[in-house]
């Protein structure tokens, strides 16, 4: 993205794709600057520019986002069809979820499209599971469950879902694709994904997006 954001000039899709990378898996990834001092080189305006573009020519944009409700990510909540909230079991990260809540209320941000994921949700710390809904005032859409092969993944850039597809962590994930994707019969008779808010006829837009061929 710091490259993309020095190079100059207007962004169109082509020129977006001079900047991404592809996973084996055929994501296609924009990633972030290397270092802190770059950061300020992207701006709102390019965030806004890279959203619409990227919206234009894939299927799914995911937009992972530093935690904190800064310029940056408040613009980026802005051109976001669907956020998902991620907390851990323990008290400061429910606590700053609860705020975080609350200030997407203030913004006025529609609550039937937050999505709400507890991370490592069996973790034995003297919370439970009511505690949480408590806390945040409703129960979470979707519980990751600890594993360790999730920092092996992370660490050999292979994800859970295909590195372990019969492990719980791979099905909570799947189950978390599940809240932004349905399926219908394919041509041969196998299933194929389609976005359930991608219809033509839906007034709002999916900012996940696969790329369009």
């Amino acid at each position: 993205m710091y490259d993309l954001a020095v190079s100059g000039g207007s962004l169109d899709e082509d020129k977006l794709g001079d900047y991404i990378m592809t996973h084996d898996t055929g994501v296609d990834v924009l990633l972030a600057p290397a270092r802190p001092d770059q950061a300020s080189a992207i701006t709102i305006e390019l965030l806004r520019d890279v959203l619409v573009v990227a919206r234009g020519a894939y299927d799914y944009v995911i937009s992972d986002t530093p935690p904190g409700f800064t310029a940056e990510v408040i613009a980026t909540i802005d051109a976001s069809s669907d956020l998902v909230m991620v907390g851990t079991l323990d008290s400061l990260s429910l606590k700053n979820t609860k705020l975080g809540l609350e200030t997407l209320g203030l913004m006025e941000y529609d609550k039937s499209k937050i999505q709400l994921v507890l991370n490592r949700a069996d973790t034995r710390v003297g919370i439970s599971q009511h505690d949480v809904v408590a806390v945040l005032g409703s129960e979470p859409n979707i519980f990751i469950p600890s594993d360790r092969e999730i920092p092996r993944s992370v660490n050999e850039g292979i994800p859970i879902i295909l590195s372990r597809p019969q492990s719980y962590a791979a099905a909570s994930f799947h189950d978390l694709a599940g809240l932004f994707v349905t399926t219908r019969p394919g041509p041969n008779g196998s299933d194929s994904a389609e976005a359930a808010v991608a219809a033509p006829e839906r007034a709002t837009r999916s900012l996940f997006r696969f790329k369009r061929k």
